[in-house]
């Protein structure tokens, strides 16, 4: 059986986030001794810069538990973190990290340098370039926050080590995998050269921050806050999301990357192998919460002929900015993968979308400060399964 931890926390506490954690690792059968004399990358989810309590990032208080058992426990703690837009130290100010990295003396490496790594048995993406300071670690703890995502129904355990390739060389790997089935392949062969790619393999555990998450319009500034109340740990990215799908009420079945992790035997052979220890899941259980409104039913959009432009624009929800709240920052050009954004024309007060060229990655809406870019169903897109 693979275990993954499931322990209720409902505050972000020094004192109870450190005894959650602890009883989390002992739950999957880490002992805290391997921390010894280890450089323990700590990866947290910084999509952006952004107030703590809009639950966009992982609370600093969550990270500062898991450094902190580390460092009790003879680790030396290195922030391994490369946001799309913009910097570490800007995400670090305004997610009230500054005080945390300077108490505990966390290494930050600042010099951006890449390291290769390959997948033996890839599916479709063999060669990923991601931060040479994980490579380096001797242990890697994955630190996401648990949240909806329009594109992947879900970004938990698997898609957070997505953040391991460097800065706005993400939006590449969104054209080189667009559609919510292809960028899940990615992701799972991603996963299989973290864990199996790198020249000396070393422990890789999950810590999800779900005491308070994120529902709807995830995973950034337009999602709605929701306390859970949850920790997870495992150490498989596939049944730590597994449960953390489950937790949720949502169908692994309709999640790409947890139903093809399964079917690739991703450090997990079947549902049937996962056992969840801690809490009983049944009463931790969320009821009526709120996926990203184009998540749940976008494996279909990523077949012929619903993936043709023409079929697209009319079957598929597009990100339209809003003349309200958009400030002209242009953070959606700078990370539009596909060229489809361009500044605005004349006196219009919203950059211009090009919806012919527009790959549906939601990129924009997940990273836009204002939370301006909303969605608009595609006129007929009421026909489609799951809408």
């Amino acid at each position: 059986m693979v275990p993954v931890s499931l322990v209720k926390c409902t505050e972000y506490r020094n004192d109870l986030l450190e005894d959650a954690i602890g009883q989390s690792l002992a739950n999957i059968g880490f002992p805290l001794a391997s921390f010894e004399n280890k450089n323990v990358a700590l990866k947290p989810n910084f999509l952006m810069a952004s107030a703590v309590e809009k639950a966009i990032i992982t609370h600093p208080a969550f990270f500062r538990a898991v450094a902190k058992i580390v460092q009790d426990h003879g680790g030396r703690v290195v922030l391994v973190e490369s946001p799309a837009v913009e910097s570490v130290k800007r995400v670090m100010k305004k997610g009230e990290y500054g005080p945390i990295v300077e108490e505990l003396d966390v290494m930050i490496p600042s010099n951006g340098r890449k390291g290769v790594i390959f997948n033996p048995d890839e599916r479709k993406f063999k060669r990923f370039e991601v931060l040479g300071s994980a490579l380096d670690a001797d242990i890697i703890i994955n630190l996401p926050k648990l949240k909806t995502h329009g594109l992947t129904a879900i970004t938990c355990a698997a898609k957070n080590l997505f953040g391991l390739i460097p800065g706005l060389d993400k939006s590449q790997w969104h054209m080189k995998a667009s559609g919510t089935v292809e960028f899940s392949e990615m992701i799972l062969d991603l996963n299989e050269a973290i864990l199996y790619g790198m020249k000396s393999q070393k422990p890789i555990l999950h810590l999800v921050d779900g005491v308070v998450g994120q529902e709807g319009k995830g995973p950034g500034p337009s999602g709605t806050p929701r306390k859970i109340g949850a920790i997870l740990a495992g150490t498989s990215p596939v049944a730590t999301d597994f449960v953390a799908a489950d937790l949720l009420g949502f169908d692994y079945r309709q999640i790409p990357s947890v139903a093809g992790g399964l079917e690739r035997k991703l450090g997990v052979s079947s549902a049937t192998e996962i056992e969840c220890v801690g809490e009983d899941i049944d009463r931790m259980r969320l009821e009526n919460f709120k996926p990203s409104k184009h998540s749940m039913s976008t494996a279909t959009y990523d077949r012929w002929p619903f993936n043709r432009k023409g079929f697209r624009n009319l079957f598929t929800s597009k990100p339209v900015p809003q003349v309200e709240k958009c400030t002209l920052c242009y953070q959606c050009k700078a990370i539009c993968p596909a060229g489809a954004i361009e500044k605005a024309e004349g006196s219009k007060k919203v950059p211009r979308y090009d919806y012919d060229k527009c790959i549906r990655c939601y990129c924009c809406m997940e990273i836009c400060p204002e939370a301006a870019v909303d969605l608009k169903s595609g006129v007929l897109e009421w026909m489609m399964p799951g809408s």
